[in-house]
């Protein structure tokens, strides 16, 4: 039985909470339908129809998925010590963290894809890290998550409704 989101235990971000919570899929069913009919105005037979909607629906949805909602609005970064502070962003909080390094005082990458938390006063943190380095996120805060749902829901409505316009005006030349 599915439970609503809870920003502490899961990662609202993530392609497959995201894709089958909120109201993103109220959108990508209306841009299928569409896609249907409208494919059907251009191919009189059903499988040619069918398949052009499964191809264009599965790559529409993988291009914005990956290409497009990365970019819906610009990443924030946060920036804190490796020494004498615990990581702000745990990956339980529900963040969407896109990138993660540890940098050294210069702003050089030490680290790439990690994050680390020394106590106040340790001598040696690991490896390569001294007490001038930082840890360094990339992400998309939380509480963006009804913001993105309702841009990505509006792009496939506004697709839907143009394919919709597009098939109606087929069939008044057509008929």
């Amino acid at each position: 039985m599915a439970e609503p989101v809870e920003p502490d235990r899961f990662e609202r971000f993530n392609p497959l909470g995201f894709d089958l919570q909120g109201v993103a899929p109220i959108g990508y069913t209306l841009f299928a339908v569409a896609l249907g009919i409208f494919a059907g105005t251009i191919w009189q037979k059903v499988l040619p129809a069918m398949a052009v909607t499964l191809a264009g629906f599965v790559g529409l949805r993988v291009a914005l998925t990956l290409l497009a909602r990365p970019r819906y609005l610009p990443p924030e970064t946060l920036t804190f010590p490796v020494h004498g502070e615990t990581p702000q962003n745990n990956p339980y909080s529900g963040d969407w963290v896109q990138s993660q390094e540890i940098r050294d005082a210069a702003g050089n990458v030490v680290l790439d894809n990690a994050q680390a938390a020394c106590p106040a006063g340790a001598a040696s943190c690991g490896p390569g890290l001294t007490g001038g380095d930082s840890n360094w996120l990339l992400y998309q805060p939380a509480d963006r998550f009804w913001l993105f749902q309702g841009i990505e829901t509006s792009i496939y409505l506004a697709l839907a409704a143009v394919l919709v316009y597009l098939a109606v005006r087929r069939i008044r030349v057509i008929a």
